[in-house]
């Protein structure tokens, strides 16, 4: 009842699984598991956790990678309201993944499950929010985030995405 392998995602010889449904903390609290290669198979390296965990956030869902660093969603978290969601970020430094960053939409308010979808390429990070309310209950938006490479190194929130001709239950994102 983990629902390994819910979400994964590979990045040269690393891989990470997701598993939203693991109860270390709590019923579906989640966790995700980093796998890799080293030439004679795979190994599991570590697992990850929120730093914050929770019941009921689902933590792992999705999970994406690029390179060294990770983003981890966790749908349900509930910072910004009920199932506001949150997205997570990791990086790997050689020995250990360290987390960099708690991720929130500058707008999320209870069941926009910010973190149900995501991706990253260099220093650009997505995050879906299929339940967005922007054009209606469910129309849903893409968040935007920019990592600040020449200063604080924060991830820097720079867009709402949302479809123009979005209408209420599209789940864009």
């Amino acid at each position: 009842g983990d629902d390994f392998g819910r979400s994964v995602t590979v990045s040269g010889n690393a891989a990470i699984v997701g598993a939203w449904y693991t109860d270390d903390f709590g019923n579906a609290s989640g966790s995700a598991y980093v796998f890799r290669n080293n030439g004679m198979g795979w190994l599991q390296e570590t697992e990850l956790f929120a730093p914050d965990p929770s019941a009921d956030d689902q933590f792992g869902a999705p999970s994406c990678l690029s390179g060294n660093v990770a983003v981890i969603g966790a749908a349900r978290d509930d910072d910004n309201g009920s199932a506001s969601g949150s997205a997570h970020v990791y990086r790997f430094n050689g020995a250990t993944w360290n987390h960099e960053a708690k991720l929130l939409a500058s707008d999320g308010v209870t069941y926009d499950y910010f973190g149900r979808s995501a991706g990253i390429s260099g220093d650009v990070i997505v995050i879906g929010s299929p339940d967005n309310k922007q054009n209606g209950s469910g129309s849903g938006a893409a968040y935007v985030f920019r990592r600040d490479a020449h200063g604080s190194g924060d991830w820097i929130q720079e867009a709402k995405l949302v479809a123009p001709d979005g209408v209420a239950y599209d789940h864009f994102g």
